[in-house]
């Protein structure tokens, strides 16, 4: 049992993630290149710090074995789909329908993978889910028209949603076969070398960053990209799931705000309705579930809010 000090610290840790994956939607937002430059500087930036790790720690590098290098080569090329369709649906619709598209991750996991977890989606899931459902209709229907917003980034967003949940389902299956500190090392590798063949394919400018560009690329590679991952693991030992993931469901909140503050998408009744039944109906779903499915949907719905 943690210490009340350290559990504090832990719950600051949180917070702090929180703020920053709240922050990298904006961010993502404000940067002038296109989502494919993006996600390339996102991976690329952390890259040479992730791998600074094996490099000073042998015992790390004996890890890197033929089963890593299958499960990175997995994790990586879902991830890099998912990046693109994330970056991508960043740059052509709202912050806030990005934001509560993705948040119904632990709901599509429920219902898609609940067997994994030993967990039958009941009614009373399912009626939560079919709420969060409307709740996000209730958001797009709120930006529909408005100029910041687009039905094909709306899309995107949707299938970004299916191919996270592809990604965080392989993750689990693939982490217990492969430490997480390599697993994380060699998807990001995989996913950077991904993205720079699809960059150089489709004749991507990747020296199109200027001015402020490059301080927000750094930004977003090393502070909510990796800093964030960093705070949330070490808090894991110290807070319950249950705790980080409803913190962590304050995200798309801060995100819908930022971007009302920074990036003239302003919100609207539709917006703070629809977004409001969505997070509560989220919570619902995690918290009503048994414990096993229920620490794996409190991950699911953490892990969704990074960028």
């Amino acid at each position: 049992m943690s210490s009340q000090p350290t559990r504090g610290l832990a719950l600051a840790a949180v917070a702090v993630t929180v703020l920053a994956w709240g922050c990298s939607n904006v961010v993502a937002k404000l940067i002038s290149t296109s989502g494919i430059v993006v996600s390339f500087y996102r991976l690329w930036l952390a890259i040479p710090v992730l791998w600074l790790m094996p490099l000073l720690a042998p015992s790390l590098r004996r890890r890197l074995t033929r089963r890593w290098l299958r499960a990175s080569l997995i994790g990586g090329g879902l991830f890099s789909l998912h990046q693109l369709l994330f970056f991508n649906s960043l740059k052509l619709t709202s912050v806030a329908n990005v934001s509560i598209i993705a948040s119904l991750q632990p709901a599509l996991v429920l219902l898609v993978a609940g067997p994994m977890f030993g967990e039958r989606a009941t009614l009373r899931a399912v009626s939560w889910s079919v709420l969060a459902l409307f709740g996000t209709i209730v958001v797009v229907l709120g930006s529909a028209n408005a100029p910041h917003w687009s039905p094909f980034g709306d899309a995107l967003a949707v299938f970004n949603l299916f191919a996270f949940t592809a990604y965080f389902l392989a993750s689990k299956h693939l982490r217990t076969e492969v430490g997480a500190l390599e697993y994380v090392i060699g998807m990001t590798t995989v996913s950077g070398v991904t993205i720079l063949v699809i960059a150089v394919a489709t004749g991507q400018a990747l020296l199109s960053p200027r001015g402020s560009d490059w301080s927000f690329l750094l930004f977003l590679a090393m502070v909510p990209g990796t800093l964030g991952h960093v705070l949330t693991n070490w808090a894991h030992p110290h807070v319950s799931a249950f705790v980080i993931s409803i913190t962590l469901l304050g995200v798309p909140v801060f995100a819908a705000v930022g971007a009302a503050l920074f990036v003239n998408e302003p919100l609207n009744a539709f917006h703070v309705v629809g977004g409001a039944i969505v997070l509560l109906a989220i919570a619902m779903i995690v918290l009503s579930t048994n414990p096993a499915a229920s620490e794996e949907l409190a991950e699911s719905a953490a892990e969704t809010s990074a960028p």
